[in-house]
């Protein structure tokens, strides 16, 4: 009786052994996976011509834009320059000054950045909500402030090139209560008009783009 014994117990402790080993190869197994499932730092296209290729670089969500402007790099950490991201993959338009992308968006409010193409241009954030933009003339209209308080809403109009703008006033009231306040823009060289539920303004905006 005690060999049996003695036979059972040699042939648990084999198989517990065997188990255990098991188990280690299996927990190092996941343990690769896990570190695999880290995404690595890729870079995808943008934007591509002649002079000029933009890149972004995605490293775990923070993002890079790579810019390229003939033998001339750069690089902007757009987590570093605290500008928020939610996948930016597109550049909306592009022009001889700016390419404009969309770097973070939620229903009505986004964050947009201006990536230069120039290499005397700099990258441009305005920390704002951008509403409409002018690609040829470089004008660009954004929600300024908001005053709650004094019911009413500030737009600016500004020149990406002279960084020059000015601004339009709105007040705020159960008609147009809802962000952005507004309901029509309409951007030209010269003029930017705006309309609400309750109000329609122009202003002349020649005196931004003096200079160019």
């Amino acid at each position: 009786m005690r060999h049996i014994l003695y036979i059972l117990t040699i042939l648990l402790l084999i198989f517990g052994c065997r188990n255990t080993s098991t188990e280690k190869v299996k927990n190092n197994d996941t343990l690769k996976v896990d570190d695999k499932v880290k995404m690595e730092p890729f870079a995808y296209n943008v934007f591509k011509s002649d002079n000029v290729t933009i890149d972004v670089k995605n490293d775990n969500f923070n993002f890079c834009v790579i810019l390229t402007i003939g033998n001339h790099k750069r690089v902007f950490d757009l987590t570093k320059l605290n500008i928020p991201t939610k996948t930016p993959d597109e550049v909306q338009w592009a022009n001889s000054e700016y390419a404009c992308m969309m770097t973070w968006w939620s229903q009505s409010q986004s964050r947009h950045i201006f990536i230069p193409m120039k290499r005397t241009n700099e990258l441009i954030y305005i920390d704002k909500v951008i509403e409409e933009t002018d690609s040829i003339n470089n004008n660009v209209v954004y929600v300024d402030s908001v005053y709650d308080n004094e019911n009413k809403v500030v737009f600016k109009v500004e020149n990406l090139l002279t960084r020059k703008s000015k601004s339009l006033e709105f007040s705020i009231n159960e008609q147009n209560g809802i962000y952005p306040f507004f309901d029509k823009i309409i951007l030209t060289k010269n003029k930017l008009t705006m309309t609400t539920a309750t109000e329609k303004k122009s202003i002349d905006i020649k005196e931004i783009n003096n200079g160019l």
